[in-house]
């Protein structure tokens, strides 16, 4: 891509980015263009001024992406420096860009609960809201009151909860919209209850999931009256492999890259478990991974 096809803008364009390097899975090309906007207004700047044709990927912290092996085409734009949280009487809003953990870290401070049962989830808030991310018993939509964003073509629009619909690991978030921000619920509560809490979380997942490989969490959704991993293992899938891609051993819906995995070793080997587990069991998985990029 040719950098003066760009609108001039206060943040930072990263061309031939090797992004698939930089998301948890550790595979994937290159993108055309990354953008990091400055603020909310350098980003209005950019979709307003853009080429009409320039494709658009909106990616947060890659916790929960595949990235093609070809790369992305177009331009991603990435929320890094829209990480602000604002502290209100039973409610917060948070920019889209704020990592999880920093979020939860700052509620914790100010004797608030929100998200702190999501302090497992490597992501962002607006990963998050995108993937109506959630743990049993907890989804992001169960505190969030509205988000406020811009649609690819330049125009601000606030969307109530209940006007999205919001399903299991589905924020249902239209295609052309992206969050730049979110007010979400919050009560009050102490500070070491808070903690305690989040040590347990975080104790139940070290015993549980591969923590610290290059695994981007759950594989499939649970289906309806099962458990993804029950399924997987019944179907004799916990052990299999495809290239540098492998079922990790202590958590079967987690997948990890041991070194040199492909994009395309992890489309393979997750198009194996779904035949197997739809032969075994009769149960069809549906990934909870997002695969992203060009020619799959």
């Amino acid at each position: 891509m040719q950098p003066n096809v760009l609108p001039n803008v206060k943040g930072e364009y990263r061309l031939d980015f090797a992004l698939g390097a930089q998301s948890c899975f550790k595979v994937g090309g290159n993108c055309d263009v990354v953008f990091i906007p400055a603020d909310i207004d350098d980003l209005l700047q950019f979709l307003t001024k853009k080429p009409k044709d320039l494709a658009i990927t909106v990616l947060g912290n890659m916790s929960n992406v595949l990235i093609s092996d070809y790369g992305i085409r177009g331009c991603v734009i990435r929320l890094n420096n829209l990480n602000k949280t604002n502290f209100y009487n039973n409610y917060v809003e948070v920019q889209a860009g704020t990592l999880l953990s920093k979020f939860i870290s700052d509620c914790t401070k100010h004797e608030v609960s929100c998200c702190e049962k999501l302090c497992c989830i490597p992501g962002t808030i607006g990963g998050a809201i995108f993937m109506n991310a959630g743990i049993p018993g907890f989804e992001i939509s169960d505190v969030l009151i509205s988000v406020s964003g811009i649609n690819f073509f330049g125009e601000k629009k606030t969307l109530n909860q209940d006007a999205l619909n919001m399903t299991y690991r589905n924020g249902n978030i239209p295609k052309d919209f992206i969050v730049t921000s979110a007010r979400l619920k919050t009560f009050s509560k102490d500070t070491n209850q808070i903690l305690a809490e989040i040590k347990e979380l975080q104790a139940k997942r070290l015993k549980s999931q591969p923590i610290g490989q290059a695994t981007c969490g759950s594989t499939f959704k649970n289906p309806d009256g099962a458990k993804a991993w029950e399924l997987i293992k019944r179907a004799g899938c916990d052990k299999l492999s495809v290239g540098g891609a492998i079922v990790s051993e202590k958590h079967c819906n987690f997948l990890i890259n041991t070194g040199n995995a492909k994009a395309s070793d992890f489309v393979k080997l997750i198009n194996i478990i779904k035949s197997k587990v739809l032969q075994k069991t009769g149960y069809e998985l549906q990934e909870e991974i997002k695969k992203i990029g060009d020619k799959w």
